[in-house]
């Protein structure tokens, strides 16, 4: 049976002459209530009296009520705040605040409960646990049900000005084993799952991300390839995923979905070698390399990028909203934001996505793919 109730997070009621005012998602919505009738019956929909009992006290049927109900629901002001029998009473203290927050978005036939259940039920995993340590502890918070994570390094004392997962005590210990055991710390309730594997081909990942609802990479070494690994790995499977980083002040995400036909990673190497000429130098100079010392990790960039990554994959799995564009930049001296569409094609050409994939194309291969389908101005 639905409990209808007026969203707290809307209180307080503004009070007008004759009508009143509530703020919802920061747009102001003014109704008219000249007797006063509106106010009263807000202020008995906290949830604690039966559809019955409010039409009692205000004198009209059960059916009317209804209406009114429905009505206040197009609004978006009012919920459905049945709590499942799944939750236990810890749950429902641990994830108040996200509960507040999809309240927002709550509806009486979409409760901000089954929104949480949905994060309960996935699975997510995290690529590198460098900074996506991070990553990784707001996943737990949010309570994602499984997540999973890859690395093969150990903690260093320069990874502790971002990687807060990890403390002095656990230099020379492995990242994959320590955030392990600290994942497990925030949040006893969700499994978790983190290998000590170092990843020298897509078919290392396969069995890591296999049955995941998203892929978060925040691996960077090997230059370049390692995301060719990443692409190859989930266009196989299927699976969202996401890929960023940073350099210096400047942030940068890209989001891929393989099952809505968009291109793939190797789809948009093509096009710029295409577009491009000068890339393939840039392509050969920094392809497979390791880079050391050179890493601009700086924690608030960081905080910035692990948030918009871990809000899209709650709108992945939850539904709630519309994804962000897939391409997002950040300039953070100017805290200038774009976001944008792919404007890469599909490639019917491409190696990796446009056909039955069995093995990942050399950059050589790709370079040749490319010049052989000139659709730019490559000569």
């Amino acid at each position: 049976m639905l409990n209808p109730a007026f969203k707290k997070t809307l209180h307080p009621i503004i009070r007008k002459e004759s009508s009143i005012e509530v703020i919802h998602n920061g747009q102001m919505i003014e109704l008219d209530d000249l007797d006063g009738n509106l106010s009263k019956l807000l202020h008995l929909l906290d949830g604690t009296s039966s559809m019955e009992e409010i039409a009692k006290e205000l004198n009209i049927s059960v059916l009317e009520l209804g209406d009114v109900i429905e009505a206040l629901d197009d609004l978006g002001i009012v919920e459905d705040i049945v709590i499942p029998t799944t939750y236990s009473s810890t749950q429902i203290e641990r994830y108040q605040s996200n509960f507040n927050y999809f309240s927002s978005y709550a509806s009486m036939n979409n409760s901000k409960y089954s929104m949480q259940e949905k994060l309960n039920q996935s699975k997510v995993a995290v690529l590198g646990l460098g900074g996506g340590s991070l990553t990784v502890s707001f996943l737990a918070g949010l309570g994602i049900g499984e997540i999973v994570g890859v690395d093969y390094d150990t903690i260093e004392r320069s990874n502790l000005n971002r990687q807060f997962l990890y403390n002095e005590d656990d230099i020379g210990r492995l990242k994959s084993k320590v955030a392990d055991e600290k994942t497990r710390k925030i949040n006893s309730d969700i499994k978790v799952k983190m290998y000590n594997r170092e990843i020298k081909k897509y078919e290392d990942l396969l069995d890591i991300i296999e049955g995941c609802h998203a892929v978060i990479s925040m691996m960077d070494q090997p230059n370049i390839i390692v995301d060719r690994w990443v692409n190859a790995a989930c266009f196989t499977l299927g699976i969202p995923f996401y890929l960023g980083g940073f350099n210096a002040h400047k942030i940068r995400w890209d989001r891929t979905i393989p099952t809505c036909n968009e291109p793939c990673l190797d789809c948009k190497f093509i096009e710029l070698i295409q577009m491009e000429p000068d890339s393939i130098i840039r392509l050969k100079t920094n392809y497979g390399r390791t880079f050391t010392g050179v890493n601009t990790g700086f924690a608030p960039n960081l905080a910035i990028l692990t948030g918009l990554f871990t809000s899209d994959v709650t709108k992945l799995i939850t539904g709630i909203s519309p994804l962000m564009k897939p391409i997002i930049s950040i300039d953070t001296t100017t805290m200038e934001i774009s976001q944008d569409n792919i404007k890469t094609t599909k490639k019917p050409y491409c190696p990796t996505c446009s056909s039955d994939f069995k093995e990942m194309a050399s950059l050589e291969e790709l370079i040749s793919i490319a010049i052989d389908h000139n659709e730019g101005v490559l000569t």
